[in-house]
């Protein structure tokens, strides 16, 4: 009898494992991965946000950098209205001066708005600091022919754009202290001949869109901005940005930090997102201009995985929890079940075989309402016939 019960038990036990495990791993593995999904999604829409913020900031300095070289000041300036004389050079140069600095308080986004002459030499240029905008006073003017980006724009065809890398500036060819990360935008100036007059270049202040980056740089994520060398316009350790030879040569680098992934995220014009190691890593690519052409960097986030997928782990303690409850409470009624059905079983064995050592006396009963009721009443039935005819017998 312990051989039927060990048997059904099983049989209960299988026949609710098996769906439950099955259906319980279907479930377990699809939510999972849904979960997974969704929080790659999460990042990936994090760092394309940035990404999108940085290039909607950047989007108009373009036009504006257009609109200041057909000015009807700069033309004049340049000859294309008529011949100024000496006299009038520096009237001009003072009108001109006036609309840069309204352009300027205006903007409010531009370090430096400067025309420069065919030498390199400044014109006229419009500094903004700590909020206020101001006329660069003549004898404080520069020349810039070795600067890299007036060698660059002055080699462009009329219309063209020239768009620098975003580093640190530079006065008179140290790095200007506090740090100032500015982008400059240049285009060439053409007079109505075409011969070349100088350029209009901007320096775009990086703050106003890092600040993008910095804000959203908390808890346990990890948001850089890299340049299209792997160095850091931003990073939570403030030590670690500006790392490349032409700004601080610190020589700290995202391929560095992160070696296998900096062939997938360095330079990448897509978006990227990989698993390495313990860490989730997403990217986005920054573009400076509109046909997406010229690659800034990328917005990476490096999250740890287990803050990543804390979810996920969550949703599967808790549904191994509920399958371990549910396993114990049918394990129990499985127990149960198998002993309702062989207890009368094992008590019909035993009284049939105390009657077939003349043991009559006791009458046979069992509560259950089943086919064991009727083979007990059937039993009993035995058993009455077997006193009956003893007595009988005895006569």
């Amino acid at each position: 009898m312990r051989k039927i019960r060990t048997k059904l038990l099983l049989a209960f036990i299988f026949i609710s494992l098996i769906p439950l495990v099955s259906i319980g791993w279907y479930a377990l593995s699809n939510i999972s991965n849904s979960l997974k999904s969704s929080i790659t999604a999460k990042l990936n829409d994090k760092v394309h946000l940035i990404s999108f913020e940085i290039e909607d900031f950047l989007k108009n300095v373009s036009n504006d950098l257009f609109y200041l070289r057909d000015s009807v000041t700069l033309r004049t300036l340049i000859g294309d209205v008529f011949s100024p004389s000496a006299n009038d050079i520096n009237t001009l140069r003072k009108n001109l001066e006036k609309d840069f600095l309204a352009f300027s308080k205006h903007k409010k986004i531009y370090h430096q708005v400067r025309f420069l002459d065919a030498t390199g030499m400044e014109v006229v240029r419009v500094d903004r600091n700590q909020g206020e905008s101001a006329i660069v006073a003549k004898d404080r003017l520069q020349n810039k022919k070795k600067r890299y980006y007036f060698a660059d724009t002055a080699e462009l065809n009329n219309g063209q754009l020239m768009i620098s890398p975003l580093d640190l500036n530079r006065e008179r060819g140290k790095v200007e202290q506090p740090l100032r990360p500015v982008i400059r935008y240049g285009t060439p100036v053409y007079d109505k001949s075409n011969q070349f007059k100088g350029i209009v270049l901007f320096n775009v202040m990086a703050d106003k869109f890092l600040k993008l980056v910095r804000e959203k740089n908390r808890g346990y994520e990890q948001l850089y901005f890299i340049d299209n060398k792997g160095y850091y316009y931003s990073h939570r350790n403030a030590k670690k940005e500006w790392g490349s030879q032409t700004d601080l040569n610190t020589g700290e680098n995202f391929k560095t930090d992160f070696p296998g992934a900096a062939k997938q995220i360095i330079s990448a014009q897509n978006p990227n997102t990989i698993i390495l190691q313990d860490n989730l890593i997403a990217s986005a690519p920054v573009f400076v201009d509109k046909k997406k052409y010229t690659l800034l960097g990328n917005v990476v986030e490096v999250v740890p995985a287990t803050e990543v997928y804390r979810s996920v782990t969550t949703f599967r303690n808790v549904f191994l929890g509920i399958s371990m409850v549910v396993f114990i409470a049918t394990l129990f009624l499985a127990v149960v079940l198998a002993k309702s059905i062989t207890d009368p079983i094992i008590y019909l064995t035993k009284t049939t075989e105390a009657m077939s050592k003349g043991e009559l006396t006791s009458s046979v009963v069992v509560a259950s309402k089943d086919e064991t009721k009727l083979l007990a009443e059937a039993i009993e039935r035995l058993r009455k016939s077997m006193v009956i005819l003893l007595k009988r017998k005895q006569k």
